[in-house]
Order: C-alpha cells, then structure tokens, then sequence
C-alpha cells in the first residue's frame, strides 16, 4: 500500500475502532505532529527575547479574564 492508500484505510475504518484504539491512535497522532515542529534560530531567538522582556517585567501581560473583557468590549 502506498502513502494515499494508507491515509484513505484509515480513514475509512476509524468508525470501527473501540474506544481504547482511538486513545492509543490519538496519542500517537498527536505526539508524531507535535514533535514535528521545528522552529528556526530566528524565531527561537524571537521567544527567547519576548520571555526575557516578560521576566524583566518589560512587556505587559493580561489575566485571562481581562482578555475575555478586552474581546468582549471590541465586539
């Protein structure tokens, strides 16, 4: 089987999975995409300066709840 073949089995047979399949499927989906995030120097070089801002108390930053009130108040 090739790579389409693969995806297309998969997605046609997900609906017969117990629920326990679908956890261990899940997991192993999320943990393969999630490890394939690479950032580059320069955006690693990028959160390194906003954390050093955040930890030097030089940029602001908002509760959740005054985020929720921002938004609210803009729609």
């Amino acid at each position: 089987m090739n790579t389409i073949e693969k995806r297309d089995f998969i997605h046609n047979n997900l609906y017969q999975l117990n629920e326990n399949d679908i956890e261990e499927m899940f997991k192993k989906v999320k943990s393969v995409v999630e490890s394939d995030i690479v950032l580059t120097i320069v955006q690693e070089e990028e959160i390194e300066k906003r954390a050093m801002r955040h930890k030097n108390g030089e940029s602001e930053s908002y509760s959740w709840t005054e985020v929720k009130k921002r938004v609210k108040s803009k729609a």
